[in-house]
């Protein structure tokens, strides 16, 4: 057992979103062996968090607000900042001197033998941590998602040019960072592969996204209308408003001309998503909801239209866990052991995509198939157990080269 400092940009519980998710899940990893201390931003959009619960896990836990969200006028002078200097928004955005404070504080009080940063933007602190060997958790490749982004933007030149000029500081940042911690953990393969081109000398574990297999189970053939589309996923975040944007306007017309009858669920906060006029009676805008399960298991196809993004889609697997079957596209399955026409359907253009949800639709048997070998492959790489013994043996490497090193230091 060791004693583990893990910092966090947002209370991890409770985990309702993809980010709370992934930090929550392997924080309970860590804390099954170790005694772990979180540190923790607190968002003001979540207002008076109960920690209770995660108090019961930790051997400590401690809160602190983000100083941007709290002083207005500070967003001017951040904004300014990440123009005129090579720091990137973000990095601003979660600078603190509180932060600063606190981990050297816990540090010198509670001895860790490892510190865990679990978002890109902690890394700044990493000079706070002395020797100690630290873990970077990459929840996607941070300056690739705001690459595409940029992109993507359908916003004013100036914006596009703010946005493409943060990308470029972000990409320097993620690069530093990345060399400076002891270990790098990404979501997937491909993005493993995206930080060693772009640190060049860096370690990076894959520790993939996963799934509460026992939480998300099958239901019954009976409980669904093969008619309806599912999606899950809060319009705040720039990747799901653009695919859910891209979905309705090119791809759901196509699927009512063959089937009158098909309609639409989209699951979570559908803030800034402007439905077309044609299809305003077979759009459902559930809200946030405490549990989606009900949600997704009335559906009869699940649908994945992102078009921008990277890491592992946690909607995908908690799809999949649910037997769902599900039309994606290349970018909504990246990072997730998947093949088109066994686990699911694979588009990428509107008319295919719309040809492989009329096929779900007509061919129900192919949706059973689908969706039983969806849940089969979740069971076997998926599950949060397994995931998290993954976590611990890094942990481990780590903690076992710190205790070598002394050991030599000390001779």
């Amino acid at each position: 057992m060791a004693t583990i400092l893990f910092v966090t940009t947002r209370i991890p519980y409770p985990p309702r979103e993809g980010h709370q998710i992934r930090s929550y899940n392997l924080l309970k990893s860590a804390c099954r062996v170790h005694d772990v201390h979180l540190l923790s931003f607190a968002r003001k959009d979540e207002g008076d968090v109960d920690t209770g619960h995660l108090e019961g896990l930790c051997a400590s836990v401690n809160a602190i607000d983000i100083p941007l969200e709290h002083r207005p006028m500070k967003w001017l002078e951040v904004l300014t900042a990440s123009a005129f200097t090579e720091r990137p928004f973000v990095v601003h955005k979660y600078h603190s001197p509180e932060m600063e404070r606190r981990i050297v504080e816990c540090i010198e009080r509670n001895a860790p033998e490892l510190v865990h940063f679990d978002m890109l933007p902690l890394a700044q602190y990493r000079n706070c941590c002395r020797n100690l060997p630290v873990v970077l958790n990459e929840h996607n490749v941070e300056s690739l998602l705001l690459e595409r982004r940029a992109e993507a933007s359908l916003h004013s030149l100036p914006v596009r040019r703010f946005l493409a000029s943060q990308a470029r500081k972000l990409r320097g940042f993620e690069s530093r960072a990345c060399r400076s911690a002891d270990r790098v953990l990404s979501c997937s393969p491909e993005d493993a592969s995206l930080l060693r081109s772009l640190a060049g000398e860096c370690s990076v574990d894959v520790i993939p996204n996963g799934v509460d297999v026992e939480y998300f189970v099958p239901g019954t053939p009976s409980e669904h209308d093969p008619y309806e589309m599912v999606f899950v996923g809060g319009m705040g975040w720039f990747p799901n408003r653009d695919g859910m944007t891209f979905f309705l306007h090119e791809v759901m017309p196509l699927v009512c001309e063959r089937f009158p009858r098909a309609h639409c669920t989209i699951v979570g906060n559908s803030d800034g998503l402007a439905i077309p006029a044609g299809l305003t009676d077979k759009v459902r805008l559930t809200g946030f909801v405490e549990d989606l399960r009900p949600w997704v298991q009335r559906a009869g196809v699940y649908v994945l239209p992102l078009r921008v993004g990277s890491g592992t889609r946690l909607k995908l697997l908690e799809a999949m866990a649910m037997a769902k079957p599900v039309v994606s596209t290349p970018v909504g399955c990246e990072g997730v052991a998947v093949t088109h026409e066994r686990e699911l359907l694979m588009a990428e253009h509107p008319a295919e995509m719309a040809n492989a949800i009329v096929r779900l639709m007509q061919e129900p048997d192919l949706a059973l198939r689908l969706g039983e070998r969806a849940r089969r492959k979740v069971m076997e790489m998926y599950d949060w157990r397994v995931i998290g013994e993954r976590l611990l043996t890094v942990y481990r490497g780590l903690l076992e080269q710190r205790w070598i090193m002394d050991r030599c230091g000390n001779g």
